[in-house]
């Protein structure tokens, strides 16, 4: 089953081709699933991604590596923790 869903219209308007916009939604969709299988969620933020692993959300995942390309989503906060591990979102003080 195919879930990759494109706007033509819309890669029309902004002058993109629609193909190449499914091949990179695709490609996309495909390590998305590969990471979810692993507990590994793709995380956007402040124009850099993230891979953080789904383990302790009451203390922020565990920041596992980064990835160039433009990514926005949540504000991209990371703090270590008591054992200097780096986490997200969750972090408390």
């Amino acid at each position: 089953m195919n879930n990759t869903y494109v706007n033509k219209a819309e890669c029309v308007s902004a002058g993109l081709d629609a193909q190449e916009v499914a091949l990179i939604a695709k490609g996309l969709a495909r390590y998305g699933k590969r990471a979810a299988a692993l507990g590994i969620c793709i995380f956007g933020g402040s124009g850099t991604g993230s891979l953080r692993y789904m383990d302790d959300r009451l203390k922020g995942s565990l920041v596992l590596g980064y990835f160039d390309g433009f990514v926005d989503g949540g504000d991209g906060i990371a703090r270590e923790d008591e054992k200097g591990f780096l986490r997200g979102e969750g972090v408390q003080s």
